[in-house]
């Protein structure tokens, strides 16, 4: 296994390709403990936690496990056709190391996405076969009735599905709705509400299997998952 150099370690974080990491460090932009780092080709005993890269302090891992907390009017797309991308919200580095969604929401909805460069974990967190279910706040065109709910509960058929889909739970709230499902069909939750004879206006994640959309996270922020949530979601 080849050492650890400098210009290795910023390129496996996202920092270009390795000419390009020894250019920053020949810039004198990359810092480690608070010492500017002349040498690109330096050999790392270990891996730091963190390195400073143009005066931001960067947390060196590799594999990547993020939540965001995705505002209306982003698309969850690196080629965006009608709004911005949600990818504009994360680092430009975390592009360039290959992170992806976990599913999406739409233009029109808010809340939490995951996002990763684990292939197995983006597939768990996908998958409706491994029963990683999803809570959706929503508020309603019209009244919601009892009717409605056990039709939900039960079972309806959307357009161009094989098989009826079903609400896992439904809890009321003051003002709105909140329904979990199993599956991630392409407008599910509007498009269910739609087949009882209602109309979602506005729709919010709150979240993915066991984890919750965190609230200190204004919208558009993201956080690292923390070590739990990762296992949680495995």
């Amino acid at each position: 296994m080849p050492a650890l150099t400098l210009d290795r370690l910023l390129a496996s974080i996202g920092f270009g390709s390795r000419k390009e990491a020894r250019a920053l460090v020949r810039m004198g932009l990359v810092e480690l403990d608070g010492n500017v780092l002349d040498d690109p080709f330096m050999e790392l005993k270990e891996r730091p936690e963190n390195i400073t890269v143009n005066g931001e302090e960067v947390p060196t891992v590799e594999k990547l496990y993020v939540m965001l907390h995705k505002p209306v009017d982003f698309e969850c797309s690196h080629h965006p056709r009608d709004h911005r991308s949600v990818y504009e919200l994360l680092p430009d580095r975390f592009s360039a190391m290959g992170i992806q969604s976990a599913g999406r929401l739409d233009a029109d909805s808010s809340g939490i996405i995951l996002f990763s460069n684990q292939g197995d974990f983006i597939h768990k967190v996908e998958s409706p076969k491994k029963g990683c279910l999803k809570r959706y706040r929503v508020t309603l065109a019209r009244e919601f009735t009892e009717a409605q709910e056990k039709e939900l509960l039960a079972g309806v058929m959307l357009k161009d599905e094989r098989r009826p889909v079903l609400a896992r739970e439904i809890v009321r709230e003051e003002g709105s709705v909140v329904i979990t499902i199993g599956e991630g069909l392409y407008h599910q939750v509007r498009r269910m509400f739609a087949a009882v004879g209602n109309h979602v206006e506005t729709l919010e994640r709150i979240s993915i299997g066991p984890v919750v959309l965190d609230e200190s996270l204004g919208e558009g922020g993201w956080r690292f998952l923390t070590e739990a949530e990762i296992a949680s979601l495995m």
